[in-house]
């Protein structure tokens, strides 16, 4: 998709904030109208591709997708 963002929350500011929703594997951390942060509760174990993956989601044309993931340190 091309998009790139600088805006990267660490492992301990995300933690900080209260989860919003419980998903399957992930907490939600921030929502706003067009965007979601994702912090995952599985590792490397689980087989995720690094510990604390975030996801985080914008609103295309009326659908939530994924953008960008990275490894909250």
């Amino acid at each position: 998709m091309g998009y790139k963002s600088t805006m990267r929350y660490t492992l301990k500011q995300l933690q900080q904030r209260k989860t919003l929703c419980t998903a399957q594997s992930c907490n939600l951390k921030i929502e706003t109208a067009t965007m979601r942060v994702w912090l995952s509760r599985c590792s490397v174990e689980d087989g995720k591709p690094y510990n604390n993956k975030v996801s985080v989601e914008k609103l295309v044309k009326g659908r939530w997708v994924t953008v960008y993931q990275y490894q909250a340190k």
